[in-house]
């Protein structure tokens, strides 16, 4: 049992234990039926003794009356166990993936993570629900018929290994060819699902550029390969079956000639024959029922499997012990960062942010300035160097703490459905009406918003697309005020709003600014000329790092830059 799995089954076992027992009642009752026959023929029918036959018919009776309560036993035992567990699993997973660090969303699909979820879930709520009882009951089933069949009749027992070399050599191909194929399945399962959601996520862009054809092929593709991958899982079941059926044959065949033979020299009686070949039916349907639900357990493993990677990615960003303080500089000390197989994104950088300075990040695409930001909230830890707030290294804090002091504000706001209130509450759940309605007033929108129809109750919808750009991204400043950190880091919140909007949110983003530190991804100069200080990155690096009016003065990058600019608001 993979470790990460183990934890989640602990609870259970009363319930997994409970089952158990009733599996070795319902297999003692199974097996009871071929050893009374033995009784009723050996000790009855050839003796002439009426009252053993009697016997043995009233205890069969009370064992056919015994294997459904036993049986139902097993199966609520063991599904409310599955049905707990999995409810469990799927929490864990859905905790994990919160848990999990920037830099695993930005290496995986959503599409994946979704079929994990979802495919990879309800795969195996099938295979807890009947197929992990019955492979459980017939393993159980397999191995008393065995040690029964030995003890009954070593010398049939001998004869009955001439189906051995088949069940080996036939089982072995299988388990070499069915492993992968179902791995293949669960990873054919996932791009499906991965194209399926990119697919719907970016409908308006698809139609807009009228590329439903080439969506439609890719999907056509992915949809192709998982009918491939599940072909290729039916050859492999083609050639099991009938090999087992073929070795059962062959024992039973040569049982019966041996217990005759050995009959007729009186080494063994009819009853052991003929409770033998009963038997050895019992002994081989495992088999034959363990090759039919090995699909679904080579499916509910590949599924657990892939479940239990989620559940053991390490996650990157780890928050410390030690406390914040509520306010203080910025500092990146020789900061340096680069992401996996490319060349360092930010090099050797250093700085100190003033507590309540506003600083600017200037630099052309690819430059490093929104690497840096991330790496100032933590997203990212530094490979070298560190940065502090207020003399405590990052790594060193608490999460809670870090992300309470330090807020990113990303360039379009992210709403959830629910109500504009929730939404606004999502800073701080704990938050009350008052405190969200304050937090609105702050930022000078509680007025626009208690416009609406339904208030601060109004529907926002998936994305929040009943609102427009604008109102989303003021939603996420009311974020902030109701958290109310020390530093706000913004990728540049108005570089996509129309003029009037724009005036709102630059409104908003001043008050909230007051007393507080700013950094700002400036993608429009104007932003820069506002800012106190000015960090000019080029190729990863800090080239330079003054007041815009003395970086102007210095005729280098930025001079050259802001007369771009100034040139092209001009035009």
């Amino acid at each position: 049992m993979r470790a990460e799995i183990g934890p989640l089954l602990r609870p259970h076992r009363r319930l997994i234990g409970w089952a158990g027992l009733a599996m070795v009642g319902a297999t003692a009752v199974s097996l009871g039926g071929p050893y009374l026959t033995k009784v009723a023929i050996d000790r009855g029918i050839d003796r002439g003794d009426i009252g053993v036959v009697d016997a043995v018919a009233l205890i069969y009776v009370a064992l056919v009356v015994a294997r459904p309560v036993l049986e139902r036993a097993i199966v609520l035992c063991s599904a409310r166990a599955g049905e707990r567990f999995l409810g469990d699993l799927r929490v864990a997973a859905y905790d994990k993936l919160h848990d999990l660090s920037m830099p695993f969303f930005e290496q995986t699909q959503a599409g994946v993570l979704v079929s994990r979820l979802t495919n990879d879930v309800q795969t195996l709520t099938e295979f807890t629900r009947t197929v992990l009882v019955q492979v459980v009951g017939s393993v159980l089933l397999f191995v008393v018929t065995l040690a029964i069949l030995i003890a009954m009749s070593p010398l049939l027992s001998l004869v009955m290994l001439v189906s051995v070399p088949v069940l080996v050599f036939v089982s072995l191909r299988y388990g070499r060819r069915s492993r992968p194929a179902f791995t293949a399945l669960r990873d054919r399962v996932a791009d499906t699902m991965a194209t399926l959601q990119e697919g719907l996520t970016g409908v308006r862009v698809v139609q807009s550029f009228g590329q439903e054809e080439e969506q439609y092929t890719s999907y056509r593709v992915r949809s192709r390969e998982q009918v491939q991958a599940w072909r290729r899982i039916s050859l492999v079941n083609i050639g099991f079956f009938p090999a087992i059926a073929f070795a059962q044959s062959l024992a039973l065949a040569a049982v019966l000639v041996a217990g005759g033979y050995l009959n007729r020299h009186g080494r063994v009686t009819v009853g052991t024959v003929i409770a033998f070949a009963l038997y050895l039916i019992s002994l081989f349907d495992p088999i034959a029922q363990l090759g039919d639900w090995y699909t679904e357990l080579q499916s509910g493993r590949a599924a657990l499997s892939k479940i239990a990677d989620l559940l053991a990615v390490p996650t990157t960003v780890v928050g410390g012990t030690a406390s914040l303080p509520a306010e203080g500089a910025l500092a990146v000390d020789g900061v340096t960062f680069a992401y996996p197989d490319s060349a360092p994104a930010v090099a050797d950088v250093s700085l100190t942010i003033e507590m309540g300075e506003h600083l600017a990040l200037v630099g052309a695409t690819g430059a490093g300035k929104s690497t840096l930001a991330k790496l100032l909230v933590r997203a990212y830890d530094p490979g070298a160097g560190s940065i502090s707030f207020g003399g405590i290294d990052l790594r060193e804090a608490s999460l809670a703490e870090l992300r309470a002091r330090i807020v990113f504000v990303p360039q379009e706001g992210h709403l959830f459905s629910g109500t504009l209130a929730d939404n606004v509450r999502l800073a701080r759940p704990a938050a009350g009406e008052h405190e969200v309605r304050e937090a609105l007033r702050a930022i000078g929108a509680l007025e626009r918003f208690e416009s609406l129809p339904q208030g601060l109750a109004t529907d926002v919808r998936s994305r929040g697309v009943r609102l427009s750009s604008g109102e989303r991204q003021l939603v996420s400043l009311a974020r902030v005020a109701l958290v109310s950190p020390a530093v706000i880091v913004l990728d540049e919140a108005t570089s996509s709003l129309d003029p009037q909007t724009e005036a709102a949110v630059e409104q908003a983003l001043a008050s909230l600014a007051r007393g507080r530190t700013v950094i700002t991804i400036a993608h429009r100069l104007s932003t820069a000329e506002r800012a106190d200080r000015v960090a000019v990155m080029e190729h990863g690096r800090l080239v330079e790092f003054a007041s815009h009016a003395e970086l102007v003065a210095q005729g280098e990058r930025y001079a050259r830059l802001w007369a771009s600019w100034q040139a092209g608001v001009a035009a």
